[in-house]
């Protein structure tokens, strides 16, 4: 189950505060994983949740494991760059080619989520193919152009990271010291 809280957030504290329909089916999960541990069969439950410190206290003490996944080291952050900037990204008929120190770019982006660290290589991509659109857009509207078969897109070099990286902070910075009192108060591994 991703994004647990959104189903177990923590019960309202005063009654009538939280619709029934809600409270039901908050009430039915808690009963049917009291189940779970009672079967015979073998289930594994699996949750995510980004905002653990909302989820119900009910809930918690039914997940017998609670492990928080830091964000990535540096060695994490390099091959994500590496996998979603790899040396020429091809999509047809478009060619990118990338010039990126790898090691540098996870440098630049400590703090930063995975997700945080997709959205940078989209951004950087997204550099170079603007670059594009504002020399297509530059042609006289009398110009020969032959559709994007003469079309030559820079590579994606250590600058655009740097550039996108400059304007796009880190999502999960702010809730660090909460994600690290969760641990303290709840991980169990």
């Amino acid at each position: 189950m991703d994004e647990l809280e959104s189903i177990m957030g923590q019960r309202a504290g005063a009654p009538g505060s939280e619709h029934e329909g809600s409270l039901r089916m908050k009430t039915e999960l808690l009963v049917q994983m009291d189940g779970l541990a009672k079967s015979e069969d073998l289930v594994f439950v699996l949750a995510a949740s980004n905002l653990p410190w909302e989820l119900d206290y009910g809930m918690l003490r039914r997940l017998e494991k609670r492990i928080l996944v830091d964000l990535p080291v540096k060695s994490a952050r390099s091959a994500m760059f590496a996998h979603h900037l790899p040396q020429t990204l091809s999509q047809h008929p478009l060619r990118i080619t990338t010039q990126i120190d790898y090691d540098q770019a996870a440098e630049l982006t400590d703090g930063y989520s995975g997700s945080d660290i997709r959205l940078v290589c989209k951004e950087a991509v997204m550099r170079s193919v603007r670059k594009v659109f504002n020399r297509l857009e530059s042609l006289s509207e009398g110009s020969p152009a032959s559709g994007l078969e003469g079309v030559v897109i820079d590579p994606v070099t250590m600058d655009d990271i740097e550039s996108t990286v400059a304007n796009t902070k880190p999502s999960a910075r702010l809730l660090a010291s909460r994600y690290t009192q969760w641990q303290k108060e709840y991980e169990s591994v």
